[in-house]
């Protein structure tokens, strides 16, 4: 048996609009391994990508659309789409609920000393987060097919299947989720209603994918724990339901890269680049400015390496490469904060030029600057996968050492070749860089190929083939 309508739902669509100098929306293909994977299927078959509108453009977008998914093309492709305007409950859904309380969770980054207090989150949850996903249920059902396939992608999702179920007993759902997942004792620091909330909306899902054995095992144990249910091998048996719980691998998207690294702004930014570097190594890191990529620590841990070898002063630039991510919460904001302040006196022990932070939003130099690396520093507190520390190696042209956070679900795969180091550890932090920029050609080449090898495993055409043939089989459409 076969779909007559694939079905998609994330947070963040295929396609974002842009005015043009006549304000005009102008639709753009977004970037990744989500969009190439299930954007390509959605090329080859009939199927609606619902997603939520996350600019004021997006919104005037969505109101010209109310009712129905529409057709739009972007950098050469199609897609049809449901655009969702949350109105008033965005603030509730995304920052409060997604971006904080289920972020934080599922990162680690509570002090249990002193956060979480649940304060006012019932309501959030509640009036924001949930009615959100029951509109984004509710459009999915609006839009299926007499045989319907869903995809529903990430946490902040974690009620739509629960909620479609209602409406959709029968159809099959698979939902992935690119982030870590929690031990029990770290979801439990939610107020019991919210943490039984998530696991119980997604086990309505026939199969959760995650990135990492890891993250799957975390789950099954959660669901034991939190929510009385069973297990057998990888299924969580759970109020009559069998959900399968098992990981994904997802490599780079090769073409994507090729293509983005012969760009004209990619060849730019390196020129001007190999000017900044000149004779020196470059230590690098290209992050989001997100508490979990742990960007502090490893700006201490590069203060620690200049203070105990200097023979690398001067030597070695430290370019840190941090795309801008949810300022709109306080916790970013003064984090971000911290971290410059941190730099600015590291440029004052060791000079102006050991160190650059450039904060925005400029993918050509991100290429640019991962071609080039001597070593990259991949250290999150924990990480889904980070595509970052896979992208690299493909990338780089200098045989670059990856110094690779253990909390990573990329460290299943690319550990032979990385310098793995844990992310809480500023004194091994800053002997791994020592070890990485003193390293020699040999075992330089011999652990960039492996990386390269390792990094291709599960390109994203085959990462998504490997989800619907394992939703099929569970539900019986083999």
């Amino acid at each position: 048996m076969k779909t007559d309508s694939l079905l998609v739902a994330s947070n963040r669509g295929p396609v974002s609009w842009r005015l043009d100098p006549h304000d005009v929306p102008i639709p753009r293909r977004g970037f990744g391994g989500l969009v190439t994977a299930l954007g390509g299927a959605l090329q080859d078959e009939p199927g609606t990508w619902v997603s939520v509108a996350m600019s004021d453009v997006d919104r005037e977008v969505a109101a010209q659309h109310p009712a129905s998914p529409f057709a739009v093309e972007a950098d050469g492709h199609s897609y049809r789409v449901r655009v969702l305007d949350p109105g008033d409950r965005f603030e509730a859904y995304y920052n409060e609920v997604s971006n904080r309380l289920l972020w934080f969770t599922m990162h680690g980054l509570w002090n249990p000393a002193y956060e979480p207090t649940a304060r006012g989150w019932p309501l959030s949850w509640e009036g924001g987060y949930k009615q959100v996903n029951a509109d984004i249920a509710a459009a999915i059902a609006e839009a299926a097919g007499e045989r319907p396939e869903v995809h529903l992608h990430d946490y902040h999702l974690a009620g739509v299947a629960g909620s479609l179920r209602e409406r959709l007993p029968d159809t099959p759902i698979l939902h992935y989720l690119h982030t870590p997942w929690p031990r029990p004792r770290e979801l439990g620091l939610l107020p019991d209603t919210i943490a039984q909330g998530v696991m119980e909306g997604l086990l309505a899902a026939d199969v959760i994918g995650l990135s990492a054995p890891e993250w799957a095992s975390a789950f099954r144990r959660c669901a034991v724990e939190l929510c009385g249910a069973s297990v057998d091998g990888e299924a969580v048996l759970h109020k009559g339901r069998r959900t399968v719980v098992s990981d994904f691998v997802l490599g780079v998207d090769e073409l994507d890269l090729s293509s983005s690294s012969m760009a004209s702004p990619t060849l730019e930014a390196g020129r001007d680049l190999d000017t900044r570097i000149a004779n020196r190594q470059l230590l690098l890191r290209v992050d989001r400015t997100d508490l979990s990529k742990n960007i502090l620590r490893g700006l201490l841990a590069y203060e620690l390496l200049l203070e105990r070898h200097p023979e690398h002063r001067g030597k070695v630039w430290h370019y840190a490469h941090l795309n801008p991510s949810r300022q709109g919460v306080e916790e970013y904001r003064a984090y971000l904060s911290a971290c410059h302040e941190v730099a600015d006196r590291i440029r004052s022990r060791f000079g102006e030029d050991s160190l650059e932070i450039f904060v925005g939003d400029d993918y050509p130099r991100a290429v640019a600057a991962l071609q080039r690396y001597d070593v990259l520093l991949v250290n999150p507190v924990r990480d889904g996968t980070n595509l970052v520390a896979k992208e690299g190696p493909v990338l780089n042209e200098r045989d670059g050492v990856l110094v690779l956070s253990r909390e990573t679900g990329a460290a299943t795969v690319l550990r032979g070749g990385a310098v793995v180091i844990n992310p809480f550890d500023i004194e091994e932090q800053a002997d791994a860089l020592h070890l990485a920029l003193v390293m020699g050609p040999d075992d330089r080449a011999g652990r960039a190929r492996e990386l390269e090898g390792a990094a291709r495993v599960g390109p994203p055409e085959t990462w998504f083939a490997e989800q619907r043939k394992m939703l099929h089989q569970v539900v019986g459409w083999e």
